[in-house]
């Protein structure tokens, strides 16, 4: 293979580890959307899910049907009452929230009467004691043979602190499981001029590293060794671009 043809190629290979480098970047500084819900599919803990607290009889951690890995949690009642409640988990950033927050979870069974509920509970405090306002999502009566998502998209109310999601029945009849939950900002507006700027940064560092690199090993196999600095520019950059979109849709997608 003829240098310039392995210049080019490694360029490429340099352009996509840049991208990595930017990608975990943006997710250390928070750039990326976050699952506030502690444990959500629910698979973690010993004898309960770790960081879910249960209230009233008929709530149990099941293995009978599971979304993701191999647990859920269930609520089985009749004309009672009971709740499976997440950790309250901090908004880090703000004393005073206004962007709106997507709250889901994936249920199955049979609700015979309607009052089963999704709800997110907002806290003024990072403890969770001083309840400022209560969303509630109905999940509304029926059988639900396959997973189905139950949730809405709510405004956090001024002066949040921190959160909690609740899968709850009130006076209701029921066996139901949940699973998969997620609490995400859905408009986030991060410093985008100084996140690109230092992405850009990112990717000039790591194409200076590799010039370098190149000049090492190919100085004696090209004409002109100070010509390697420009070789495959636009190759790294487009590669790079292309990565980085890449890998960022990707990450948003994850659960």
């Amino acid at each position: 293979m003829r240098p310039l043809v392995k210049i080019y190629y490694l360029r490429i290979m340099f352009g996509i580890i840049a991208a990595f480098i930017c990608i975990g970047y943006v997710m250390a500084t928070d750039l990326v959307s976050k699952n506030l819900v502690s444990n959500p599919s629910v698979e973690l803990g010993t004898t309960t899910p770790q960081d879910w607290f249960l209230t009233g009889d008929g709530a149990e951690w099941s293995t009978t049907y599971a979304r993701s890995g191999i647990r859920s949690i269930r609520i089985n009642v009749t004309n009672s009452s009971a709740e499976w409640k997440s950790k309250v988990t901090e908004i880090q950033g703000r004393n005073t929230y206004t962007y709106p927050f997507q709250i889901v979870g994936f249920f199955r069974g049979n609700i015979t009467k309607d009052s089963f509920f999704l709800s997110i509970r907002w806290f003024s405090d990072s403890q969770g004691l001083n309840l400022l306002k209560e969303n509630q999502t109905s999940i509304p009566a029926g059988s639900y043979l396959q997973w189905s998502p139950i949730g809405e998209v709510v405004d956090a109310p001024s002066g949040v602190r921190s959160c909690e999601i609740v899968f709850k029945v009130v006076n209701g009849s029921g066996d139901v499981y949940g699973d998969n939950f997620e609490i995400r900002q859905t408009e986030y507006v991060p410093p985008i001029p100084a996140k690109l700027v230092n992405s850009i940064s990112i990717a000039l560092i790591v194409y200076l590293v590799s010039y370098y690199a190149l000049k090492h090993v190919f100085a004696r196999e090209v004409e002109k060794p100070q010509k390697i600095f420009t070789m495959g520019i636009g190759i790294y950059f487009f590669t790079w671009l292309v990565s980085l979109v890449l890998l960022y849709t990707l990450i948003i997608g994850l659960p």
